[in-house]
């Protein structure tokens, strides 16, 4: 049987080294160059991170199956609402823009406390 790492080490080393070449095409290119990469890359890199995100897919109940650890499995231990760590990872990469999709959640019982004690209700 082989070795877990005399797979995913050349397979790790060998996507590094991918983005790093990457890195430095855009740094090194003139602008015409830059966008030519850019117009054959881009959607390479998209979708290399779809089929990525795909593998971290919630479940009915929001969790992540890769995520989500082992013994909570094991165990049925209830699990707070943590975001998956591939998709925080992505977003926190790709910048800004998570207030559009989620929504500050409040309990119940807060919203019917607030409700009771604003002058308008």
């Amino acid at each position: 049987m082989l070795d877990r790492d005399t797979i995913v080490g050349p397979l790790q080393t060998s996507v590094q080294r991918r983005l790093d070449d990457l890195s430095r095409s855009v740094d090194l290119a003139d602008p015409i160059q830059a966008a030519d990469l850019a117009a054959r890359e881009i959607p390479l890199l998209v979708e290399a991170l779809r089929a990525t995100l795909a593998t971290h897919a919630p479940d009915a109940r929001g969790h992540c199956p890769v995520c989500r650890s082992r013994m909570s499995r094991l165990f049925f231990r209830r699990r707070g609402r943590t975001p998956c760590r591939a998709y925080l990872a992505a977003q926190l990469s790709l910048g800004p823009g998570i207030e559009d999709v989620v929504k500050p959640r409040t309990k119940h019982l807060r919203r019917r406390r607030a409700a009771s004690l604003s002058p308008l209700g």
